[in-house]
């Protein structure tokens, strides 16, 4: 192998700094004061080279986007002590600067200003008095429209006025509501319930019928109750069994595994601490495995193509109370009216923007506390004779007698509730409607 090459100016560097120090002491530095770039005794030389010369300054893609290369003239400032015959004649130069000069017409500027301000030097060429007027006449078509808006013709004509009042005016400040999120988010759920329709299917299930669904979801109102769940995992269990049944054909014996099952689909979608599998079992009387109930749930999740941000009633319900400033047992009544359509076949077709509306209008003319006004029929997007038919269904709803299935009548009865289950219904829809048009007679168009 051959020698490896020797460093010879680390050695070099060694042998000065033991001949000027000594071997194993270390001499204080020194540095010549008349020459400060030299190399101070007894520091170890540096292996860069003594002459360090600078790289040259890369070159931009976008070339020198900025003004440090450019030179600034600025002008001299005005000495402390001028002649008063000096300041007359600059302004009688002035003057005649101002007789070449033309301006626009919109512009109203003063020559003799600008040569006293503090923008332009008293000695500015007449070039350069040009320049700066050209550079202040306004060109801008944004400024000029906005000089047009304040023009007092412009504010003559005045905005329509606002009949409905914007309800989250009050929290627009307060980063807990997001208030100003609050229309997109409603506007939106309008649009999703259209997604999510059910079409009439029982006439396609061979093996059930919807008195059979009715004791179902009498059975789900009665878990939300006893594990004390959201109302929205009621309303969305519920929803989920319609989906479901409206692709698949069910066999009796299996139909309460699908309600089991939504019920627990919704729970793990709405609620912080949502029931076990196991409690589910147990609430069937173990008439099922644990193997069957998520297998149900795989089937039930992939026939839904895993999409269950279903828009629900009880959700557009909150928005409507707020905007009619009902009371908790106003919003209650309304609740249990429904509430009530979970249960009745009929109104799986429904959108649950039409139920939350009409619900709301039906418990507030139940309280007797006026009509449609229009914040309702704004944030609703119904008018009255839009829900009128609804209404009258809701009504006869509440009026029929349900036998074995009165669970939400029951539950809604309990002085926890204001016992609003036992409000008397309208006599005549219709005529209340006549009545209700003529206390509040001021209606907006649907937006």
């Amino acid at each position: 192998m051959g020698r490896p090459p020797t460093r010879a100016s680390g050695v070099k560097a060694l042998q000065a700094i033991k001949e000027s120090s000594g071997v194993g002491r270390t001499k204080k530095v020194s540095v010549n004061s008349e020459n400060p770039s030299c190399q101070p005794v007894g520091v170890k030389r540096s292996s860069s080279p003594g002459s360090i010369v600078l790289p040259s300054a890369k070159r931009n893609a976008l070339g020198d986007v900025t003004n440090a290369g450019v030179r600034v003239s600025v002008p001299a400032s005005k000495p402390a002590g001028v002649r008063k015959s000096d300041r007359q004649q600059s302004l009688k130069k002035t003057k005649e600067i101002s007789k070449t000069v033309k301006l626009e017409p919109d512009l109203d500027v003063s020559l003799e200003a600008l040569q006293t301000s503090s923008t332009l030097p008293k000695d500015t060429p007449v070039t350069q008095v040009q320049n700066f007027l050209k550079a202040t006449t306004l060109h801008d078509l944004s400024l000029q429209s906005e000089e047009t808006l304040s023009s007092p013709e412009a504010s003559s004509q005045e905005p329509p006025t606002q009949l409905w009042r914007d309800i989250d005016q009050a929290e627009a400040k307060d980063p807990l509501f997001s208030a100003q999120y609050a229309p997109y988010i409603y506007a939106y759920m309008r649009q999703r319930e259209e997604h999510f329709a059910v079409a009439p299917y029982m006439e396609r299930q061979g093996d059930i019928h919807a008195q059979m669904r009715t004791i179902l979801v009498d059975w789900l109102i009665e878990v939300q109750e006893n594990f004390e769940l959201f109302h929205e995992t009621l309303y969305l269990a519920v929803k989920i069994v319609d989906l479901y049944l409206s692709k698949k054909d069910v066999k009796r014996e299996y139909l309460q595994l699908v309600g089991a099952t939504s019920m627990l689909l919704a729970a793990k979608f709405e609620e912080l601490t949502p029931p076990l599998v196991d409690d589910f079992l147990y609430l069937c009387d173990d008439a099922y495995t644990h193997d069957e109930l998520l297998k149900m749930e795989q089937d039930i999740f992939k026939t839904v193509h895993y999409d269950i941000n279903i828009p629900v009633a009880y959700r557009f319900l909150r928005r409507l109370a707020k905007a009619a400033e009902a009371t908790m047992e106003t919003h209650t009544l309304a609740r249990y009216i429904s509430e009530s359509t979970l249960q009745d076949y009929q109104f799986v077709v429904e959108k649950p923007s039409m139920v939350a509306a009409a619900s709301m209008y039906l418990a507030l003319r139940m309280k007797s506390l006026g009509g449609w006004n229009p914040t309702l029929q704004h944030y609703s997007g119904y008018t009255v004779e839009q829900m009128l038919p609804f209404v009258t269904r809701l009504n006869t709803l509440i009026q029929t007698p349900l036998g074995n299935t009165c669970t939400v009548r029951s539950k809604y009865s309990h002085d926890v509730f204001f016992n609003v289950a036992t409000t008397p219904a309208l006599q005549d829809v219709t005529m209340d409607a006549e009545k209700a048009l003529a206390e509040c007679p001021t209606v907006v168009e649907s937006s």
